[in-house]
């Protein structure tokens, strides 16, 4: 498992060889390996976003309602990231397969707990982005994602309510048992935080749309 390429990417930081004390280092290399795909995802959506601007005041007009107009664009946008989400994974995967002749069996497991994360990653940006913090946003949620795993990781009993755990299958209780982050309550709350991520945008563009009228 440890040498599967999946699980270097998707998995997240793992505990194991920790019993005797943190190795930061090893820490933060896992972290910054955690992130990468993350940062990959956040570059993919961002490039159809600014394509999006452009377009986005004339595609308004198609609509009856800007809130019709935004559940189109949030939909497709997500639809976007996530197809970009699960083809890097699959791409990785593949060269598991390659390389290793095969991938392990909790491969399923690392795919739920990383496509139910990066899809409320990618709902935030899509608020951030229609707040005006467009370019600063991904830096944001990337800080975001390593500020609350490390507080999480110093203090392992407000693990599972750390944004930047939920989707580390080797922090979750499918790997780590007992001690781990429960995997229903993670996915619960990333639910949650997918419908703000919806309901900040309707409330953004319903006071864009009463100032403009004033």
């Amino acid at each position: 498992m440890d040498q599967s390429i999946v699980f270097q990417f998707f998995g997240g930081v793992s505990q194991d060889g920790l019993s005797w004390g943190i190795d930061y280092d090893k820490v933060l290399y896992e972290l910054a390996r955690w992130l990468l795909p993350i940062g990959i995802c956040l570059l993919a959506e961002g490039v159809q976003l600014e394509k999006w601007r452009k377009i986005g005041q004339l595609s308004c007009y198609r609509y009856e309602a800007v809130k019709l107009w935004w559940r189109h664009q949030f939909v497709k946008s997500m639809l976007y990231g996530i197809s970009a989400a699960a083809v890097l994974f699959l791409i990785v995967m593949a060269a598991d397969i390659v390389n290793a002749g095969g991938i392990p069996d909790e491969v399923w497991k690392v795919f739920v707990l990383w496509i139910a994360h990066i899809t409320t990653v990618l709902s935030l940006l899509l608020a951030l982005d229609l707040s005006g913090l467009g370019k600063p946003a991904p830096a944001i949620l990337l800080l975001l994602e390593g500020c609350t795993f490390l507080a999480g990781f110093a203090s392992m009993g407000t693990a599972r309510f750390m944004f930047g755990m939920w989707g580390m299958y080797f922090q979750s209780g499918w790997y780590y048992g007992a001690g781990g982050v429960p995997v229903m309550l993670s996915l619960a709350m990333e639910g949650i935080l997918i419908m703000l991520g919806y309901l900040t945008g309707r409330i953004i563009l319903a006071v864009e749309k009463t100032a403009r009228s004033v």
